[in-house]
């Protein structure tokens, strides 16, 4: 079975769940790297712990051997069990000034990186922590009081180097001493944090090469609908999967995910069941990552990792045929554009070819394979267990192959319909290509059809997808922005002509163009010109490496203005995270990693009303050491300039008219947006309806004298869309995702030929 373990830290699971804000750092910098306090450190001799040597060769062959078969998994990481104390291991000292400190070194000889599970995390006010490789050139934290939890764990992602140091202050005056204790360090043998995930590395000479696999983002695929369904999914913290949603025939959006039931239950590869507790409780742990995919075609950027949706529960677990269906707790919020991919039960579609697979191999930016074969149905070539004659087999690849990672990904046929999702196989990539040696092997994926009736653990899919019992072999997909599409908007395509660039100063000046320098300028802006007055959902950026993961103190805004940006109407903070769980049941933003490679980058703007022309800008605030945003390198002079400056005296200009150092280009940004409807919100208000809310569960009351299908949407109260619900028919209530305590929101309901609207405060 292609299923991976990602990188990630493993504990004894106990149901504690902390605020999401867990990992989030709060900038600053660690006193050693201060010239005042450095100088006071002199001297001193720090203490190193080093971890003990393991065999990776025979690590890397038993990986080799698990990556082929069902058993598989794709480890990136030795796991050591330490007891790192503080007070007890490492330099504790206190200097002339009363801050007490803790620094040790933890070196693991020829690690990518360092990842560490704190088993005891307890921090005054005023306590700050970090932690960073032997260079200085990738610093995490700080971390603080606000990072503990009751469970006094805390996880910390990987920081780059085979040597880092932990290093801990805390003034003379504080309510307690930190309790601080490090559990797991996990040394990273496959280099995680490089920019091209990927299994070839010098120890492994079995390696998958990623080359054969084409990006969606390229060649016809990039406007493939069915590319917006799959998703790339991580399990319990510790593994990755692949998986799509997919429609039911009310054709209302119910968020359904499907993949295989071995993503969740590995053992199953051996006919070892489990019961439904145990998958309900694994299929809490999901975190689903909507979008992961290059957005500049053959470009080795970092996608975008914000748009993760956390959390399911079953609704369909056979298991002798691998089939899993589960259902999100909420649906997808609107600017992740979901798509709910159609399905077809029909088993006479062997030679329906095309046939498509869409997938995350070892956990990378989304993928395809394509085979212009007929396929077969067939027996599990993995165990006994499984239901005969139930499996489809691509027994070669046209373009493509799958690997670890890619189990539960979708097969779709000639006509973009779901078939089945991989159950697992052989196929790797293979050069030279030729019409007899496709890519490797082959691989075989569950049919939808043969398990379409089947019962296991709670219903049988086919009562889920067609509740109607409407007995019908097709489904076709349900697109929530069918009316309203969602279009992201850039001023010039990034090719082989046009390429991203990072503008610097020329000497006596120094700094990036757009980012920190010597000067005094710290905002800049891209325009945006369009035909339709339009709703502003988000915004891309796209940043260089930068020296340090800890950016603090930048902000995005969005202007509007005649001639020039005027009218602010927006800002956000920019915290560039991603949603990430352990096994230990807390769920968490992780700090992207912003120093191996380029990275893409999004901030939710919900809806925002811009009309036709307007800016996004960022402010870079006082304290921010290295940031900047890619420029275009045009390859034309007859590409307009659309980046603007604001300069040392707060007048803007365009990046052209720059005095300073003039540069035709345009920054590397895009907006996501949407026609504006016109929907007068004001008009809305003055009508109240018998839409009631709940508090105490966040529930809204749904009218029942019209039982249908319908559309729920929430606004705040300036007008902004924030949520999007699909309502199945008589369906009485729904929950909403909290919002401010004593703000205020305006609902409005679309069911039948019936409009509801009301207003409440949460």
């Amino acid at each position: 079975m292609k299923r991976i373990f990602i990188l990630s830290v493993c504990f004894t699971a106990i149901c504690i769940y902390v605020p999401v804000s867990a990992q989030i750092s709060y900038g600053g910098k660690p006193l050693f790297t201060d010239s005042d306090y450095s100088s006071k450190l002199r001297g001193t001799t720090e203490s190193i712990i080093e971890m003990p040597a393991f065999d990776l060769d025979s690590t890397l062959r038993l990986d080799a051997l698990n990556e082929q078969n069902m058993r598989g998994g794709f480890t990136f990481a030795h796991k050591f069990y330490t007891k790192i104390r503080k007070g007890m291991d490492g330099e504790n000292g206190v200097l002339e000034d009363g801050t007490k400190y803790w620094r040790i070194k933890i070196r693991s000889a020829k690690a990518y990186s360092i990842n560490l599970l704190f088993t005891k995390f307890k921090i005054p006010e005023g306590g700050k922590l970090f932690i960073y490789n032997s260079d200085f050139s990738h610093i995490i934290g700080a971390f603080d009081y606000r990072n503990n939890s009751e469970s006094g764990l805390f996880p910390t992602r990987p920081v780059s180097g085979d040597e880092i140091t932990i290093e801990y202050s805390e003034p003379k005056d504080v309510d307690f001493t930190a309790e601080l204790e490090i559990g797991e360090v996990n040394h990273d043998y496959r280099g995680i944090l490089r920019g091209e995930p990927s299994n070839q590395t010098e120890h492994n000479s079995q390696a998958t090469n990623f080359r054969c696999m084409p990006d969606v983002s390229c060649d016809e695929y990039a406007d493939d609908p069915n590319v917006r369904a799959a998703v790339l999914l991580i399990i319990n913290g510790n593994s990755s999967c692949s998986g799509s949603l997919i429609n039911n025939t009310k054709n209302n959006g119910t968020p359904y995910l499907l993949t295989s039931v071995h993503c969740l239950n590995p053992d199953i590869a051996k006919g070892i069941t489990q019961n439904s507790n145990f998958y309900t409780t694994c299929a809490e742990t999901i975190i689903a990552f909507f979008n992961y995919q290059r957005s500049i075609c053959g470009s080795k950027m970092r996608a975008t990792e914000e748009m993760t949706l956390a959390r399911t529960y079953p609704r369909t677990i056979i298991q002798k045929n691998d089939i899993a269906l589960l259902e999100f707790y909420e649906q997808a919020p609107l600017h992740y554009n979901a798509y709910y991919a159609g399905w077809n039960i029909n088993a006479a579609v062997t030679e329906n070819i095309p046939f498509t697979n869409i997938h995350h191999p070892s956990r990378d930016m989304k993928r395809y394979g394509l085979s212009n074969g007929k396929i077969t149905l067939i027996d599990s070539p993995y165990h006994s267990y499984f239901a005969l004659g139930s499996f489809w087999r691509v027994n070669g690849w046209t373009e493509g192959s799958t690997a670890g990672g890619s189990s539960g990904s979708p097969l779709f046929d000639n006509n973009g319909l779901i078939i089945g999702s991989l159950h697992g196989g052989d196929s790797y990539c293979k050069y030279p290509l030729t019409p007899t040696r496709p890519n490797g092997a082959a691989d075989e994926f569950w049919a939808l059809c043969k398990g379409w009736t089947a019962t296991d653990l709670f219903a049988s899919i086919g009562s889920m997808l067609d509740p109607n019992n409407s007995g019908v072999e097709q489904c076709a997909a349900f697109d929530p922005h069918q009316q309203y599409p969602l279009q992201r908007i850039g001023n010039f395509n990034y090719t082989n002509e046009n390429q991203l660039d990072t503008a610097k100063y020329a000497l006596p000046n120094s700094g990036y163009l757009f980012g920190t320098n010597n000067l005094k300028t710290h905002e800049y802006a891209e325009e945006f010109n369009l035909e339709q007055n339009s709703l502003l959902h988000g915004a891309y950026l796209f940043l260089p490496n930068l020296k340090s993961n800890t950016i603090s103190n930048v902000k995005i805004k969005v202007y509007t203005g005649l001639i020039e940006p005027t009218t602010l109407l927006a800002e956000k903070t920019f915290l560039p995270q991603y949603l990430n769980y352990t096994s230990a049941k807390l769920f968490h933003l992780a700090g992207k990693t912003m120093t191996a490679t380029k990275t893409e980058n999004f901030v939710d703007f919900e809806g925002l009303k811009v009309g036709k022309k307007f800016w996004i800008a960022y402010e870079i605030g006082n304290g921010t050491s290295d940031f900047a945003v890619c420029n275009a390198k045009f390859s034309s002079n007859e590409t307009p300039n659309t980046a603007w400056i604001k300069d040392a005296e707060n007048n803007w200009s365009t990046a052209q008219a720059y005095a300073t150092q003039p540069l035709k280009t345009s920054l590397a940004i895009q907006a996501l947006v949407t026609v504006d409807s016109g929907l007068d919100i004001n008009e809305i208000v003055t009508k109240q309806t018998s839409l009631v809310y709940q508090k105490s569960d966040r529930r809204l009351l749904l009218p029942m004298e019209n039982s249908g299908a319908g559309t729920l949407y929430l606004y705040s109260f300036d007008g902004r869309l924030q949520q999007t619900i699909a309502i199945s028919p008589k369906q009485s209530s729904v929950v909403i995702r909290p919002n401010s305590v004593g703000s205020i929101g305006i609902v409005r309901l679309i069911r039948g030929n019936q409009i509801y609207t009301n207003k409440f405060i949460y």
